[in-house]
């Protein structure tokens, strides 16, 4: 009977992997469709509740220290100071809280609990997943009368709009190119290149411009670190001609109608109405570039209503940017600070890649390494570090984080 006492809490820990394990898969599963808010609570909330039962167990602190704490902790800390001088601070507070705070929490429960063995599980859920997005989403593009040659029906899949949709697609897609140059076997490369194609396809079926930019590049990046600097040339000038000759000009040029009247027939090109938000947002920062306007992209049009009036229709209520948005929400000390985040973390995962010796850490290492500067170039054209795409983010980067500590 002492024996069986003993080994009780050992049987509940051993469980208790198992249980978070399966969150993490069904998490990954989940992130990209919306509405599914509830299905992400259990899926993190349960790993969450068995991390600290491990803790309780074990009667001991079970936290790894990770090269990102330092600047998480002062972005934290800034963003906070933030609600200060917040235009609106319960918005903004609810935005720290649910966004910021619940995406490190994410991470740190990614990088504490996730296991090097648990790699293959991790990463089928997430190409199931992403065989449910781009195959739903092809299917409903066509559905609701999409053409090809035409923008006025964009695929969203699962998500709620065409620009949330070609983010996760740009997320995950370097994880299926580095696949490309690491999967063993002729014939399993040859059904890997068929999802790239389809994701790909997808991808074009979003009419998201700037994503197709960020897909080529990011390609072109694989290629030139796996396979020669050449093709990844050969690679950007195909894409460049694709564009030029190929597409017709009804994808290359979009419009939004405006509320007001002020341009001929009160329409807008749309990458007109980026530019002209980027440089009001340049110009506000640079009259005082340590201003805090709040945590939240909401913070901009509750600070500049008349911007957002003006412009209605285009959809014009935050600056279209990460970094502008970081800029005016946190002043430029958060935005360092933040910079000097995404640098440890493409410094981290591309120096763990290197000298990681096992074929599917590496490759993962290697994918998560792209992913972040693919993630972040699509964010120099809107901001979607918010929602899924920021909780996406930071599951793939807190388990990058596990597979070089484990």
């Amino acid at each position: 009977m002492e024996t069986d006492t003993s080994m009780k809490p050992e049987k509940i820990i051993s469980g208790s992997d198992s249980v978070i394990l399966a969150g993490f898969c069904v998490l990954i599963f989940v992130l990209p469709i919306a509405h599914t808010e509830s299905i992400r609570a259990f899926s993190i909330g349960i790993p969450m509740a068995f991390w600290l039962l491990k803790m309780a167990l074990q009667r001991r602190w079970l936290f790894v220290r990770t090269p990102l704490d330092v600047p998480i902790l002062l972005f934290t800390a800034v963003a906070a100071l933030s609600l200060l001088t917040a235009v609106d601070f319960r918005y903004s507070f609810e935005e720290f809280t649910g966004e910021w705070l619940f995406g490190v929490a994410l991470f740190y429960l990614l990088a504490n609990n996730f296991r090097r063995e648990w790699l293959p599980y991790l990463l089928g859920a997430l190409l199931i997943g992403n065989l449910v997005m781009v195959l739903y989403g092809s299917y409903e593009f066509f559905r609701q009368g999409g053409v090809l040659s035409d923008y006025q029906v964009r695929a969203r899949s699962l998500h709620n709009i065409a620009g949330a949709l070609a983010t996760y697609l740009i997320t995950v897609l370097p994880y299926f190119f580095v696949a490309l140059f690491f999967y063993p076997g002729a014939r399993r490369r040859t059904l890997l290149f068929f999802v790239v194609l389809l994701n790909l396809f997808t991808l074009y079926l979003t009419h998201v411009r700037g994503g197709w930019i960020v897909a080529l590049l990011t390609a072109a990046a694989v290629c030139a670190k796996f396979f020669s600097r050449r093709g990844a040339l050969a690679l950007i000038a195909g894409g460049a001609l694709f564009a030029l000759w190929v597409l017709p000009s009804g994808v290359l040029v979009h419009h939004a109608t405006l509320g007001k009247p002020g341009y001929p027939e009160g329409r807008i090109a749309t990458e007109q109405a980026r530019w002209e938000v980027m440089s009001f947002s340049w110009e506000r920062i640079r009259e005082n570039p340590f201003r805090m306007l709040g945590f939240g992209r909401g913070s901009f049009a509750r600070q500049y209503p008349e911007f957002k009036e003006k412009y209605k229709g285009a959809l014009l209520w935050h600056a279209h940017n990460t970094f502008l948005n970081l800029n005016l929400q946190t002043g430029l000390q958060g935005l360092v600070i933040f910079l000097f985040l995404v640098y440890k973390l493409l410094k981290f995962t591309y120096r763990s890649a290197e000298s990681e010796r096992e074929p599917l850490g590496r490759a993962f290492l290697f994918a998560t390494f792209f992913m972040i500067g693919a993630f972040f170039v699509r964010n120099l054209m809107d901001d979607f570090f918010v929602d899924d795409a920021a909780l996406l983010f930071w599951t793939l980067s807190g388990a990058a984080v596990a597979v070089k500590k484990g």
